[in-house]
């Protein structure tokens, strides 16, 4: 804690994250991983059940999974960090949260250090974004083999270099996170392109089974093709870069 106004002002100098941890059935020795990080809300409801799901489906292809959560030990609720319209403060602090993850992963010889991807979804998406800044990865030991970005905010991001592959998982409908400011960031020249799937119909957090309704004054839903679409793209991905690495 660093005493933010969604942290009531309190202060910690030394403190611990959550984690769920998911692995496939008789996993062995360091095997690839992937990073989820949840929404503003943080892992309620309804984001753990879109870690279970996806989280689940990725140990199913074979991946360790770390859900991290990055509000519960710090007392945060969705109200403070949902209604800040940039939330690029805490997406920040979370990508050091997840970089802390990630050297446990490696530290406790868990993960293959050359295969931990990161998921986020909405600020865990912004998060995604700055993790995978090369300047930000270069402050640390251990750098991620590529991100998964759903509906992040692309403020500020349109001249960032990333040190992997990054992808995009935009929907058309979005009134959270401008899916034309993200496909102009993507449009961008840089030395290592990014990848954009643009999911039509579907609204901000379209992988959670909830029915379509106002969140913070944005429309959010369940869009079914999106949110299989989206794991199968994901899964695919990963499977790519593995034969890759062979």
């Amino acid at each position: 804690m660093d005493g933010t106004v969604e942290e009531k002002a309190k202060v910690k100098a030394e403190g611990e994250l959550s984690a769920d941890i998911m692995q496939p059935q008789g996993a062995k020795g360091p095997i690839p991983f992937v990073i989820m990080l949840h929404g503003c809300d943080g892992f309620g409801r309804v984001e753990r059940k879109w870690g279970r799901d996806y989280g689940g489906r990725l140990v199913g292809a074979g991946y360790g999974v770390l859900l991290l959560d990055s509000f519960g030990s710090r007392g945060l609720g969705p109200d403070g960090v949902c209604s800040d319209p940039s939330q690029l403060t805490w997406a920040r602090r979370r990508a050091d949260d997840a970089y802390a993850a990630l050297d446990w992963l490696i530290g406790q010889k868990i993960a293959d250090p050359k295969r931990v991807y990161v998921l986020g979804r909405s600020n865990g998406a912004t998060t995604t974004l700055i993790i995978m800044n090369r300047a930000i990865g270069d402050l640390h030991e251990h750098m991620f083999a590529g991100g998964f970005a759903m509906q992040p905010s692309c403020y500020l991001m349109k001249n960032v270099e990333f040190y992997a592959p990054v992808h995009l998982i935009l929907a058309e409908k979005d009134e959270a996170a401008s899916p034309i400011l993200c496909g102009q960031m993507a449009e961008s020249k840089r030395s290592i392109p990014v990848k954009t799937v643009l999911w039509k119909g579907a609204y901000h957090s379209f992988e959670d089974h909830e029915p379509i309704h106002v969140f913070h004054g944005y429309h959010v839903g369940y869009n079914a093709a999106a949110a299989e679409g989206t794991i199968k793209a994901i899964i695919g991905a990963l499977n790519e870069a593995k034969k890759a690495d062979n």
